[in-house]
């Protein structure tokens, strides 16, 4: 897993493409001596990774946002930081895009850059999410994604959940769907992300690699983080 030195993470709206760029970024951080997260989400009135910069800079993790009163435009021009990222072969980099049609022509501007390096663009797929719940929905938003942002998708992520309210059935659910996914696009699923508290219950069934996520973009009631 996370072999390229670019991992972009494309999907629908709250299909946990966030939370996993913050698990991800983290669980690499001991292994690269230069790692950076890339905010391409400028859709939303804010990225969720904000509230942890911080805590990833004290980490030693590079953040890339939007700027100033960039990050809360409509349509905000990414951060010209971004193209630094891929003139230094030596940095790994996590990219989170935007779950609707303009964070994927966010992430088309780059094309050219991407041409010229190692990179995977992953699909994230969860079926609880509205617009998701089936193989025929899921594989239209990846030729949507494909389309707007002029990048081809090289493999999927198994990321079925419902929160703190996951349980096995809904992992195996969505990996059911994921499946037929990949069997009909002929797409590998590059890895199943599992809440860790159920790795014991589904590690013997879910074929591919398990990546291991802890919940961190909790809802405020259940927050321990300063915002």
């Amino acid at each position: 897993m996370f072999d390229h030195r670019v991992t972009v993470f494309v999907g629908s709206y709250g299909s946990g493409k966030t939370e996993l760029s913050l698990n991800v970024v983290q669980f690499l951080a001991p292994l690269y001596h230069q790692i950076a997260i890339v905010d391409l989400d400028i859709v939303k009135p804010y990225f969720r990774a904000r509230e942890f910069r911080t805590k990833l800079i004290h980490r030693d993790i590079r953040v890339i946002l939007p700027q100033g009163e960039l990050q809360h435009a409509d349509m905000p021009s990414v951060s010209a930081e971004v193209f630094t990222v891929f003139h230094n072969p030596d940095l790994k980099v996590i990219m989170d895009v935007g779950g609707d049609d303009a964070g994927a022509v966010a992430l088309g501007q780059y094309k050219a850059q991407f041409e010229k390096i190692d990179h995977e663009v992953l699909f994230v797929i969860n079926t609880r999410r509205p617009f998701s719940q089936t193989a025929d929905h899921l594989i239209e938003m990846k030729e949507r994604i494909e389309w707007r942002s002029r990048l081809p998708i090289t493999a999927l992520v198994a990321n079925t959940n419902l929160g703190a309210e996951t349980t096995k059935e809904t992992i195996l659910e969505g990996y059911a769907v994921a499946q037929e996914v990949s069997k009909r696009t002929g797409l590998p699923i590059a890895f199943a992300a599992i809440d860790r508290r159920l790795h014991q219950d589904v590690k013997h069934i879910i074929k591919e690699p398990l990546f291991l996520v802890d919940r961190q973009m909790l809802p405020p009631w259940e927050r321990n983080i300063e915002e």
